[in-house]
């Protein structure tokens, strides 16, 4: 099979849905070698995987995951992005908890930072909350508290063997920046998802929209944010009920104010961990709050909370001010800790 595979490949024949599940099926039962698994990035790598082997590299991958079945009547949301762009402190992890104060589920899936300082995982764990849990405790969280995090290593096997090539080689594949964060195990229907590039940006949308997204925002700042800037211009991809819509949005569009990368720039997991419990409990406003709030926007209009930007970013603030969303993040840890030493 594997031969054949990377014959194809090497031929600059595209792959069919079959082939890329039985090699993503073998990589996962480990029959496929980390030789095999190198030589078929690399060769991936240098013909160009097609939109189509894309997504289906992304069906197989979430296949072959560890599964999620909480049970909760709303669809779930997540706010996991590419990574790769500037390097802010963790807006998406603090978008999360804001989504899920008002009463969105949220399967917040994601790891430890591979390009800069700090990654979801690592702040999760500066904020106190224990991020090593088995999948039915992850359930359990979503279904009580309604929010959890997914720690990416604990349900992604394939993950862990395609990584470890990638490093030794010195390559970046499409594994982990672009299907990664498409690939929820709890399989999350509504996203908001920050890309790191522009010219993904319609890759993941496209991506998304063959793996069954209802509702999701692809955002791109495009001054290189992997968020809703408060930098300046985003472009924005919305899908929703298998349409797509473009536009951009700027902070001014909405009252707000830009800022700098200095403003909002990611610091040490400790310290960001910092940032977030200020802005919760109102110690800290100006940009950290606003792009908090701006991107919490978008995540509550996605998931039905809010009518336009305007009205999100209303929602954001009062939910911020009314304490919802710090009690939120003590729910969390509180919870994520109630079940003891874990996976």
């Amino acid at each position: 099979m594997y031969k054949e595979i990377l014959e194809k490949i090497t031929s600059n024949q595209e792959l069919t849905e079959s082939e890329v599940s039985d090699l993503i099926a073998g990589i996962n039962e480990g029959s496929v070698s980390d030789v095999q698994i190198a030589g078929f990035q690399v060769a991936l790598l240098m013909k160009g995987a097609s939109l189509a082997e894309t997504a289906y590299i992304a069906k197989a991958m979430r296949d072959n995951c560890v599964p999620l079945r909480p049970n909760v009547t709303d669809e779930l949301m997540d706010t996991c992005g590419t990574g790769g762009g500037l390097s802010t402190f963790n807006i998406s992890t603090a978008t999360a908890l804001v989504a899920a104060a008002a009463g969105i589920p949220i399967a917040k899936h994601g790891s430890r930072s591979i390009a800069s300082l700090s990654g979801s995982a690592d702040v999760l764990e500066a904020l106190g909350v224990q991020i090593n849990l088995e999948p039915h405790q992850v359930e359990k969280m979503i279904e009580d508290i309604g929010i959890a995090f997914l720690y990416a290593p604990l349900f992604h096997p394939v993950m862990g063997k395609v990584l470890p090539p990638e490093q030794d080689l010195g390559i970046k594949t499409i594994f982990y920046s672009l299907i990664g964060p498409v690939i929820n195990p709890a399989r999350a229907q509504r996203h908001l998802l920050g890309v790191y590039k522009l010219d993904i940006l319609d890759i993941v949308t496209y991506v998304a929209k063959e793996m069954g997204y209802t509702n999701a925002l692809f955002v791109h700042g495009l001054d290189g944010l992997d968020e809703i800037s408060l930098l300046g211009t985003t472009r924005i991809n919305h899908l929703k009920d298998g349409e797509i819509t473009t536009f951009e949005i700027a902070p001014e569009d909405f009252g707000m104010t830009r800022c700098t990368l200095e403003d909002i720039k990611t610091g040490t997991p400790e310290k960001n961990a910092q940032i977030i419990t200020d802005v919760l409990s109102g110690k800290l406003t100006g940009p950290h709050r606003g792009a908090i709030v701006l991107n919490a926007a978008g995540a509550l209009i996605i998931g039905d909370r809010a009518e336009d930007f305007e009205d999100g970013i209303r929602l954001a603030n009062e939910l911020i001010d009314s304490g919802k969303v710090a009690e939120k993040l003590e729910q969390l840890k509180e919870m994520s800790n109630s079940f003891g030493v874990s996976a």
